[in-house]
């Protein structure tokens, strides 16, 4: 038995992300009733002969909203030859069943479909003859469609990455007659376009004078942050916590701290995990006044696995002449700070020794035309690179 299988073609992978309204489902329902937003990405995928493929979208950021389920959807086709040599030393008349699944799976997802072809009765020669015979090209899925939901979204949470789909080919071609001394070579194409939808709901009131809210990792605790804008003598607020960003409770709070109405006050929380706490964590600021009105922080996200920084977010953003890059760790050593296009064309490059701080701040005097740009933060040690997006709007 011989398989043949060619090598991977690249991928084009289109990427658009559209924000829609949904028909109301049960299980995706907001509270009050109300259904939720639908916020789906587009992923590509050109001609191809690999056995597999892999599909990528970006993660579901949890500062966007409260994701309360994810569909993954495909429409895909599938082209196939076979060629079959009798390996007999005399002529044999063969039947063929050919099988081909397709499989993809992701975070909580999984769908598998079926194809299956008869092939014969055909004569074959002895296997010292020339004689070869090609079943196809044969059409086993044309704009084959698939949906699948989930309602388990830990893994399709965070403000950077991505979340992966495997797309995987299998099969092969076995004989109903004639027996087994023959060899075959299968080649399949396929295309298609993939698509993952986040629906979610808006997770809460934000206030509006809650500024700058950071966590970071300082050893083994975490160090909390924020500063209050037009701060009331009246108002406080409650510091929580959420394994997955969906129930949130408290572990802390503080009341004003500034000594009269309308001024601006700082304040720092340190949450001092046990050892039991681990793995990604979301942290927001619970925000009252003194008629009960309650709003919040942007949810931020924290790693606690691993020692150093994994990931910095950008404020404001948009950005006019300054961004903020806010680390989840301290950095200490030497970094290079570089600010492109889309096009991969270098605007702002700029060596920076660090020590001890979570916060890089970074002038944007040099960069003139409004637009989209990716900020890329590399440790000259060890090489390790973070990156993100920013909007300029100078």
């Amino acid at each position: 038995m011989k398989r043949n299988l060619l090598n991977t073609l690249w991928l084009t992978a289109l990427l658009v992300a559209i924000t829609i309204p949904i028909t109301t489902r049960a299980q995706c329902l907001c509270d009050g009733g109300i259904a939720p937003t639908a916020l789906t990405y587009q992923f590509k995928l050109d001609t191809t002969d690999a056995s597999a493929s892999t599909i990528t979208f970006p993660k579901f950021a949890p500062s966007t909203g409260l994701l309360t389920c994810v569909r993954f959807f495909d429409t895909i086709s599938l082209v196939s030859t076979s060629h079959v040599k009798n390996e007999a030393s005399f002529p044999v008349t063969y039947k063929f069943l050919m099988s081909v699944t397709n499989q993809y799976t992701g975070p909580g997802i999984s769908v598998n479909e079926s194809a299956i072809r008869n092939y014969g009765p055909t004569l074959l020669g002895r296997k010292d003859s020339a004689d070869q015979f090609s079943y196809g090209p044969d059409t086993l899925f044309e704009n084959s469609f698939h949906q699948s939901n989930t309602f388990d979204v830990t893994d399709y949470l965070g403000s950077t990455g991505d979340v992966t789909f495997n797309y995987a080919v299998n099969g092969g071609l076995v004989t109903t007659q004639g027996g087994m001394n023959m060899s075959y070579q299968i080649i399949s194409r396929y295309w298609g376009n993939f698509g993952l939808t986040y629906f979610w709901c808006p997770n809460m009131v934000l206030s509006t004078n809650i500024k700058n809210f950071a966590a970071v990792k300082s050893n083994k605790n975490v160090n909390l942050s924020w500063i209050v804008g037009n701060d009331l003598i009246s108002n406080t607020y409650e510091i929580q916590i959420s394994k997955n960003s969906r129930e949130f409770y408290g572990i802390g709070s503080t009341k004003a701290n500034t000594a009269s109405s309308g001024a601006s006050a700082k304040y720092t929380y340190q949450f001092n995990p046990d050892k039991s706490v681990a793995g990604q964590l979301y942290f927001r600021i619970k925000q009252t006044d003194a008629n009960g009105k309650v709003s919040y922080s942007a949810i931020k996200t924290l790693n606690l696995d691993g020692q150093g920084a994994s990931a910095f977010s950008a404020y404001p953003n948009p950005a006019s002449n300054k961004v903020s890059l806010q680390f989840d760790a301290n950095l200490n050593g030497d970094y290079k700070v570089d600010v492109t296009n889309q096009v991969g064309q270098i605007m702002i490059s700029r060596p920076m020794k660090l020590q001890n701080t979570s916060l890089i701040q970074l002038n944007l005097g040099s960069v003139k035309a409004p637009g989209m740009y990716y900020v890329r933060v590399k440790d000259a040690k060890t090489g390790q690179i973070f990156t993100n997006k920013i909007m300029v709007n100078n």
